[in-house]
């Protein structure tokens, strides 16, 4: 026995299409995704995060920086070989964005 057809369907009819979205309701939703993804990268300092950080704390990045590099090229630490330029990435990659952080909510600000 065969079903019965759908109300108001048929094979040879097209579908109705759906209302076409216009560019300008797009606009909140990307701004959005934006405000998301900038939130995401000031999360944890890094070099491309550097400048969403307060200045204090770009200031401390170069302060730790400069002893990450004085690490790497002391000649006496090195056998006189004068550098370990893979210290100083490795100090980027991992002490800066533990160091560097963002004041607590509240916190008085250091002068």
């Amino acid at each position: 026995m065969a079903s019965p057809p759908l109300a108001g369907s048929s094979l040879w009819t097209h579908p109705t299409p759906l209302p076409s979205l216009r560019p300008a309701s797009l606009e909140p939703a990307a701004a959005a995704v934006e405000v998301g993804r900038l939130i995401l990268k000031a999360a944890e300092w890094s070099p491309q995060s550097h400048e969403l950080f307060p200045e204090a704390a770009r200031k401390r990045a170069v302060e730790v920086m400069r002893l990450g590099y004085l690490i790497a090229w002391d000649e006496e630490r090195f056998d006189g070989e004068g550098a370990a330029p893979g210290l100083a990435d490795l100090w980027r990659s991992f002490v800066l964005p533990r160091v560097v952080v963002r004041p607590a909510a509240g916190a008085p600000r250091s002068p």
